[in-house]
């Protein structure tokens, strides 16, 4: 355990940190999770009306996770583009 004041507070700081990105991340897993059991459950016409809203927040937490460095920016993008891709199917089919 830390004995310094310096280290006492640099691993009070860690625990916050870490708490608060798991968090973060927790929930754009569950966002996107929940795209996707949207996506499989929701087939014909209504699903357009359903599913834009999802993906459209999926969108925006992905984004913001990529800005705060909890996933990398490129992972950010490639999430979106195929769940973007997925919806479009399921709308389109």
């Amino acid at each position: 355990m830390a004995t310094h004041a310096s280290a006492v507070k640099a691993a009070r700081q860690a625990n916050a940190r870490n708490k608060k990105n798991s968090e973060a991340r927790a929930r754009f897993r569950t966002i996107v999770k929940n795209l996707r059991t949207a996506m499989k459950s929701n087939l014909g016409k209504e699903a357009e009306k359903t599913l834009q809203p999802l993906l459209n927040e999926a969108q925006k937490v992905l984004m913001k996770a990529a800005n705060k460095n909890l996933i990398k920016k490129k992972t950010a993008s490639r999430y979106v583009a195929r769940l973007s891709q997925a919806v479009h199917k399921v709308t389109h089919a």
